[in-house]
């Protein structure tokens, strides 16, 4: 009876916290976005010498989603994809790709990797013995 009690505070709660929670969550997303939008627009490319702006940042969402779509695409039904983020601005005049470092509060040149090669695949195992 106890236990059933603990548990039912405890979903109780989380349920009363969740707004917060995903307030929280979008307001740190909205704040990393400005701060990187900020930086594009004085960030000068390494390639090129051009300023990448805010247009940068951009093309690395268009590009990154068609990347996922791909892969969603040529992947197996019930396959479960970690994906980790392989670029966050492309510099509009030449297309060099630029990973965001926070901690440094600035844009470092991505390897130049293949897109494939930053991905895991993992098979959905739910359910199965």
């Amino acid at each position: 009876m106890l236990k059933k009690l603990t548990n039912g505070f405890i979903v109780l709660i989380f349920i009363l916290l969740l707004p917060i929670i995903v307030t929280v969550s979008l307001i740190q997303a909205q704040r990393k976005k400005r701060k990187m939008r900020k930086l594009a627009d004085q960030f000068v490319c390494l390639k090129c010498g051009e300023v990448i702006g805010a247009e940068a940042l951009g093309l690395a969402d268009e590009r990154w989603s068609e990347i996922v779509m791909k892969i969603i695409s040529e992947s197996a039904p019930g396959t479960r994809l970690r994906l980790v983020r392989a670029m966050d601005a492309i510099c509009p005049h030449c297309g060099c790709i630029y990973l965001y470092r926070a901690a440094e509060q600035t844009f470092v040149v991505r390897s130049n990797i293949p897109e494939w090669q930053g991905f895991t695949e993992k098979l959905n195992t739910e359910g199965e013995s």
